[in-house]
């Protein structure tokens, strides 16, 4: 029978009772390395003294040690590897996360390190039958006494789960929102967040149930901002259906009738109009109503505004009313070619030319 993580712990703890020559000389490393005040540390050095201090000698070479920028849930993670000479994942590799470890004081790099080394010990020692353990997670009987008689030995603060709560909540930035009976219920209210754009579905193993419960459906709400290699990695129609979806931020609005009113415009004003164009063919009247036209060239019975989408009514001549024309328009620059158009152009523009 392979042995239990509860025999390999107590294997280790006995080589603690009386050091060897090797391990009193791993020992010696180890504080001074502790001790030098420098604000970061060697994990590669530090892992192989701790080897040799803690765990028999049987990690290294079978043990790779890396930083990683993708790790943002957990301050580190072991992980069965496959030989690429044997294809059997009989090999080891030691994750560290970058983006929760890299402003933290280094004892919480240390701690994170001897954690994950318990583990990488018990998957060598016990024939793989760690991955499994007898809680499911790893953190069982073995575990912890392993870890305690470790903490106790080098005054080391190693726990089962990490309190980085902030830092991995602030990595979670790709937010969706369920808009179903959930958004009304604890700890989540129908929200889902995480450090990865990928949205939820049937791969995550609450998703039965919460189809069954809820039914509701997941829309996103927040997602970080793209990095410049991110837009330039885009194509042309991309960023154009990106930059549809927000004319409204970078198109600058202009109230034309206040405009107006401060610059009233006199080419071919009569006098006597109070500053408004006639029109020919209509008679004066002192309480005409007053249509504005964005310098409409043929009028038909209905003109549609391509900003709003509503419809103006048609001016006649019969309908003696005064008309204001207005022949100012405000230009914008296209996001994608630079070409300068009117503003109530721009969405014709983007559709019909790069799309």
């Amino acid at each position: 029978m392979p042995a239990t993580d509860e025999d390999a712990a107590l294997a280790a703890i006995a080589s603690l009772e009386t050091l060897d020559r090797e391990q009193k000389h791993a020992l010696e490393t180890i504080n001074k390395i502790l001790h030098n005040n420098e604000p970061f540390v060697d994990i590669h050095q530090l892992f192989a003294h701790y080897n040799v201090l803690y765990f028999r000698g049987l990690l290294v070479p079978r043990v790779e040690i890396l930083w990683s920028t993708r790790l943002t849930l957990c301050a580190g993670i072991c992980e069965l590897s496959k030989d690429p000479l044997t294809g059997k994942f009989t090999r080891i590799r030691l994750k560290m996360s970058t983006p929760l470890l890299q402003y933290r004081p280094r004892s919480d790099t240390i701690n994170t390190l001897i954690h994950e080394a318990i583990h990488a010990y018990f998957f060598i020692t016990t024939s793989w039958q760690h991955s499994r353990g007898d809680d499911g997670t790893g953190h069982g009987v073995g575990f912890q006494l392993l870890a305690d008689a470790i903490n106790n030995h080098g005054s080391y603060q190693i726990t089962i789960y990490h309190t980085f709560h902030d830092e991995v909540e602030s990595y979670r930035t790709h937010v969706w929102k369920c808009d179903g009976p959930c958004t009304h219920q604890p700890p989540y209210f129908g929200l889902v967040k995480r450090s990865m754009n990928r949205a939820p579905g049937k791969s995550d193993t609450w998703w039965a149930r919460h189809a069954a419960e809820c039914g509701g459906a997941y829309t996103k709400i927040q997602e970080p901002e793209l990095t410049k290699k991110q837009r330039d990695a885009m194509s042309a129609k991309e960023r154009a259906g990106r930059q549809k979806n927000k004319l409204d931020s970078w198109v600058k609005k202009k109230d034309v009738s206040a405009d107006l009113e401060d610059k009233p415009s006199t080419k071919n004003v009569d006098p006597n109009s109070e500053g408004k164009i006639p029109v020919k063919g209509l008679k004066e009247q002192p309480k005409a109503k007053t249509i504005m036209v964005d310098d409409v060239a043929e009028v038909s019975p209905f003109v549609s505004n391509s900003r709003t989408g509503q419809k103006r009514p048609r001016i006649d001549a019969a309908d003696d009313v005064e008309v204001l024309i207005v022949n100012k328009k405000l230009l914008v620059e296209c996001p994608i070619c630079g070409v300068r158009i009117a503003d109530m152009d721009i969405n014709e523009h983007l559709d019909t030319v790069h799309l």
